[in-house]
């Protein structure tokens, strides 16, 4: 028996598009949306109808959520039909309770979550070492180890340990907010102590920069204003899409004057629905 997931604070994803088929007479419920932190609803909206997202597709729409807990609930309740999200969190939730099950979908083109860092713009060379960084750590197959021991082993069951970062005396200090609800990446250990992949990545980073890490526990929607009132200087974020680099990428859905780093990370788009649900057994 799988162990029931019972908590999950505020998880901050970009915007996500449920791109599904439906059989004849299935559930047709609205699928549940992460809001993104200091994006309003219309512009998520307008990202949506540029992309021509809802072209010929049978569901019922969208609702959307400031944080994955209210998402869960709602999902459980019926008010939706799925959650949409990345792999990593759709196999970590789906791994650790019999109610979630991965939603079937038709042979169709991949659609990838691509991850990065965001600061504001007036911390460009930050930006750039940390970019240069996450480079260095892909080319020497450390981003390869991480991932391996902080994600796909987590999600098979394991619980890795939360990672200490190094420690240098009299060096500058890089604050790294955490929302804490978007495990196997980023959520707090039942001890409160900060833990996922992200945190192994940010202390890994540091230690190359030769900068202390402090992570500081924000809620979701407070993101932004945590960037721009220097409360932390990185947050994490994502976007769909097929690119190399964010530049390539359609920013609207980032906060005003804000710049990310090379991504880090990139997973296949997933969708959790109830194990008990029509969704759960259709091919």
């Amino acid at each position: 028996m799988k162990k029931t997931v019972l908590f999950f604070i505020a998880l901050i994803l970009c915007v996500s598009f449920p791109l599904v088929s439906f059989a004849e007479g299935s559930e047709k419920g609205p699928a549940g949306v992460l809001t993104i932190a200091g994006v309003d609803e219309d512009t998520l909206n307008k990202v949506l109808e540029d992309l021509h997202i809802f072209d010929n597709l049978p569901y019922s729409g969208y609702k959307y959520f400031d944080n994955l807990n209210s998402m869960i609930m709602a999902l459980q309740s019926g008010m939706i039909s799925m959650i949409n999200t990345d792999e990593f969190t759709a196999g970590y939730l789906i791994s650790r309770s019999d109610a979630f099950a991965a939603l079937p979908i038709e042979e169709r083109d991949e659609v990838y979550y691509n991850f990065a860092m965001v600061l504001m713009e007036d911390n460009q060379a930050l930006c750039d070492r940390i970019s240069a960084a996450i480079d260095d750590l892909k080319s020497d197959g450390t981003m390869d180890s991480l991932r391996k021991q902080y994600i796909d082993d987590c999600i098979a069951g394991t619980e890795p340990e939360a990672v200490v970062p190094v420690v240098f005396e009299g060096a500058d200090t890089l604050k790294v907010a955490l929302t804490g609800d978007k495990p196997p990446m980023d959520y707090f250990s039942l001890a409160g102590t900060p833990a996922g992949f992200n945190t192994a990545l940010m202390s890994e980073v540091a230690k190359r920069l030769e900068m202390n890490i402090q992570f500081i526990s924000i809620d979701s929607g407070a993101r932004a204003i945590s960037l721009s009132s220097g409360e932390s200087d990185v947050v994490f974020w994502s976007q769909l899409g097929e690119f190399d680099n964010w530049e390539k990428s359609n920013s609207e859905d980032l906060p005003e004057h804000t710049i990310p780093t090379h991504p880090y990370l990139r997973g296949k788009e997933a969708f959790v629905v109830m194990a008990d649900s029509e969704l759960a057994a259709q091919k």
